[in-house]
């Protein structure tokens, strides 16, 4: 029988969990670095993270379905670390302002940089408004991703409960309904965002910045990337997997590999972590290390974009001093995330989650 009961033991999953987020987190470091034409592709680690959150979601549906606790074992999870980030980014943007001279009632003021305009982050709705300013308002600290998160968190139980009545109803039905709604995902998915385009530039001049990626990173946009893990989960539920399998692979070949490669690959090795787990021994150095870089990964995602700023920003170009540079803001970055991570962060997390 394939594995349908993925958890934080599988040190194939946990491998997935800290590549994702050093892919994020090389991409970053090297707009910093000068060396962005080469690190961009890093960014698709954010599919990785929606991909193996679609697949592990269905997993804990299908262990305790019931909505409620669900939410709850989110919010724990998710709410505690999170909103410690924003508190530490709103007080390092509002020492910032006033240390550079902007007057206090203009910081905090209604329109301000810190003013109650920063509560769309704590709400989730970055990515639900669009602004006139996008790195203020819709993507600071790199967070435009957590609406998409939320989004996904709060349809999860429900779109569980549709695919569960569909494999109730039929053999193979989950398969084929989240399959179905993946295709109809990746079919509208072109004419939602030239729709959302086209309403955001007939907004008067200068009130939305950068529409292009606003309409391409909200919350219903990225709903596809989710559900390419939902569909996978139940692949390997129904025995589908090797099907599954072959369409990821095939997808990106039918767009020229000018679409979804990233989404089919990625998809892939999150079948063949679930399907051909490695195997470490329980309790052993490199488990429990393995362990702690996974656990860790999620506050490495959020909290690099506060350490990047203290680098100098280099010029692009080439040359190996620029990636001498680069090895040495990975290595420091995330050496300091995760000394931070084991000293205070686990802590932290284990009041919320009731474990010390």
């Amino acid at each position: 029988m394939p594995q349908t009961n993925p958890n934080r033991q599988n040190p194939a999953l946990d491998l997935l969990r800290v590549l994702a987020a050093a892919m994020v987190l090389a991409v970053h470091a090297g707009q910093v670095a000068g060396l962005d034409a080469v690190t961009r592709v890093g960014a698709n680690g954010v599919l990785l993270f929606f991909i193996l959150s679609g697949c592990l979601t269905m997993a804990s549906l299908d262990r305790n379905p019931a909505p409620e606790r669900y939410y709850a074992g989110r919010a724990r999870r998710i709410l505690p670390l999170y909103w410690l980030i924003l508190a530490v980014r709103y007080g390092y943007d509002a020492v910032g302002y006033l240390a550079g001279g902007m007057p206090a009632g203009q910081v905090f003021a209604p329109d301000g940089p810190c003013g109650p305009g920063y509560l769309r982050y704590v709400f989730f709705l970055q990515m639900w408004l669009p602004s006139d300013d996008w790195m203020l308002w819709n993507n600071r600290n790199v967070l435009w991703t957590m609406s998409a998160f939320a989004f996904f968190y709060l349809l999860a139980p429900w779109l569980h409960r549709l695919l569960e009545a569909c494999r109730r109803r039929w053999a193979g039905g989950g398969f084929v309904a989240g399959f179905a709604l993946l295709a109809a995902l990746l079919a509208g998915k072109g004419a939602l965002g030239r729709g959302m385009e086209s309403a955001l530039t007939a907004l008067p001049p200068g009130s939305v910045d950068n529409i292009s990626e606003f309409s391409a990173k909200n919350p219903p946009m990225e709903l596809y990337a989710f559900v390419f893990g939902v569909v996978l989960y139940y692949a390997i539920k129904e025995g589908r997997a090797l099907l599954y399998g072959g369409f990821c692979l095939l997808l990106p070949a039918a767009f020229g590999f000018e679409r979804m490669a990233f989404e089919g690959v990625f998809t892939v090795l999150v079948l063949l972590a679930l399907q051909l787990p490695c195997h470490i021994r329980n309790g052993s150095r490199a488990q429990r290390a393995l362990h702690f870089l996974s656990a860790g990964s999620f506050f490495l995602y959020l909290a690099h974009p506060m350490l990047l700023p203290f680098f100098p920003v280099m010029e692009p170009g080439g040359g190996l001093a620029r990636w001498g540079y680069l090895a040495g803001m990975l290595a420091l970055c995330g050496g300091v995330c995760y000394l931070l991570y084991g000293l205070f962060v686990r802590r932290f997390e284990g009041l919320f989650a009731g474990r010390r």
